[in-house]
């Protein structure tokens, strides 16, 4: 009779081993399907920005006039903060993105934007709505980025 009770021990311990395997692996799963959906978030936004930027300098080269735009943007991205910046050289144009609360450092993703000359400016996501501003100073467009209080 002692083996059955040291075997019923046994498979119980088995089974709460198996138990605790399984529940990591679907924690694992799970925080990767949402690292992969918040990735795919900051992208769009990052092409959403991007997009108004290119269409804001495209008005603003046929008419000559300031055009600004102001964008509703989430505070945060599933749990984490972000931030977008501009940035320009001799090759071109493109907004830049991270999570993060500083933009110091490497951007994780960037999107180019054709058709401007120069652009500066950041975004730190959590406050604020963020303006686009595109004004023509005889050279070509130039797209500033920022919150709109700022403004």
């Amino acid at each position: 009779m002692p083996s059955e009770v040291t075997n019923y021990f046994y498979t119980i311990i088995v089974m709460g081993t198996i138990a605790f395997m399984v529940t990591g692996a679907f924690n694992t799963h799970a925080a990767g399907l949402q690292i992969t959906a918040e990735t795919r978030e900051l992208k769009t936004l990052l092409e959403s920005v991007a997009a108004e930027g290119a269409e804001l300098a495209a008005l603003t080269e046929a008419t000559g006039a300031t055009t600004k735009v102001s964008m509703k943007l989430p505070a945060v991205i599933g749990e984490k903060y972000f931030w977008l910046r501009l940035s320009s050289d001799t090759s071109g144009v493109w907004i830049e993105g991270a999570f993060g609360t500083t933009w110091t450092g490497d951007s994780q993703y960037a999107v180019d934007i054709p058709g401007i000359v120069s652009a500066s400016g950041t975004y730190k996501g959590g406050y604020g709505t963020l303006s686009l501003n595109c004004t023509d100073q005889g050279a070509g467009p130039v797209l500033t980025l920022g919150r709109w209080e700022d403004d």
